[in-house]
């Protein structure tokens, strides 16, 4: 199998340009191929799993041949993680447009459990499909190094999804760049690992029980650098502003 995801959400192939056939342009055939193969690879790679599918049995599951695979993928692995960028894309589309849309996210500090929890419980709402926690959580470890590749650039854009708006609630927390990115991988590590003890578990739990969970880090995290950013600016005034001028400002952590 090839070790390369040439590109995972790449659209088709380009085609020279074709006569339409029944009204609909060749470009938009070898779209909608391509649309019905990630359709079939989110069905068998969410129930049968990656490592035991086949491009035949793929290309039955979209009703199409198998010449029409390789069209639009070079290898299976190549459609891993086309149908993981697929499901991970509408997890972040869904939280950006919440983050628009919802007066949950658009209070004032004392919201930030609010926030936290409209933002976990959609996750929870993904997970709760099997074939989707399948997928993102176990499916795609360990395929390749360029799978590899694609899950953590996709766990790093989360982890900024997840930061981002909690920071942006507390001014007064000022965070060097190394420390927010480890932050933001700290809580979406724990989104992580309580979505695959829930799915492994038969979602024998409530949802709102796991949502809670992640809630309670997120903001006990925040609440712990809130009480490291009041002390030190407790030390900064006790220390005393030197003659003529103002106390330093401390540098990020």
């Amino acid at each position: 199998m090839p070790s390369s995801v040439t590109a995972a959400a790449r659209p088709a192939r380009s085609r020279a340009a074709g006569r339409a056939y029944a009204g609909v342009a060749p470009d938009e055939r070898v779209a909608a191929r391509r649309a019905r193969l990630i359709a079939a690879g989110v069905e068998l790679f969410g129930t049968q799993g990656f490592r035991a599918a086949t491009v035949r049995g793929l290309c039955a599951a979209a009703g199409l041949t198998d010449r029409y695979f390789y069209e639009s993928f070079a290898s299976l692995e190549d459609l891993l993680g086309a149908v993981y960028t697929a499901l991970m894309d509408g997890v972040r589309a869904r939280l950006l447009n919440e983050a628009v849309r919802s007066t949950a996210w658009r209070g004032g500090p004392g919201d930030i459990e609010r926030q936290a929890a409209a933002g976990y419980a959609l996750w929870f709402d993904a997970v709760r499909e099997p074939r989707f926690a399948r997928i993102v959580l176990v499916e795609v470890l360990g395929v390749s190094p360029a799978v590899d590749a694609l899950y953590e650039a996709s766990v790093r854009d989360m982890a900024e999804l997840t930061i981002a708006p909690l920071a942006a609630m507390q001014p007064q927390i000022r965070l060097a760049r190394a420390r927010r990115e480890l932050l933001g991988r700290a809580l979406v590590g724990a989104a992580l690992q309580v979505a695959k003890m829930w799915m492994t578990g038969g979602y024998r739990m409530s949802q709102r029980a796991v949502v809670r969970t992640c809630v309670l880090v997120a903001v006990g995290t925040l609440g712990a650098l809130r009480a490291e950013a009041a002390g030190d600016a407790q030390a900064l005034g006790g220390a005393g502003a030197p003659a003529g001028g103002r106390a330093p400002r401390r540098a990020a952590r």
